[in-house]
């Protein structure tokens, strides 16, 4: 928005909001799998438990062999968010 179609407390607000930090975000979602219907809120079964956390292990490793990932974000990018799961690895 141009800055002369601001108001005052716009434009101060602008200003605080343009010195924040730059920091990176690792989205760890899990997938829901094609066999998983309604009952994933609720079944605790010891198999689902044990297929949530192989899922979230694997996810882990991934994101974390994107080194880059986890580097400061360079001066001025604000907020950079990665995920697995949306990332394209050609």
């Amino acid at each position: 928005m141009p800055p002369e179609l601001l108001t005052d407390e716009e434009r101060s607000i602008k200003e605080q909001l343009a010195d924040l930090p730059e920091f990176t975000i690792l989205h760890l979602i899990y997938q829901q799998k094609a066999y998983e219907g309604h009952a994933k809120d609720y079944e605790f079964s010891g198999t689902s438990m044990r297929e949530h956390w192989q899922s979230g292990y694997e996810d882990t490793k991934r994101t974390l062999k994107h080194k880059s990932w986890l580097a400061m974000p360079p001066e001025g990018a604000g907020i950079v968010i990665h995920d697995v799961h949306r990332e394209d690895y050609r």
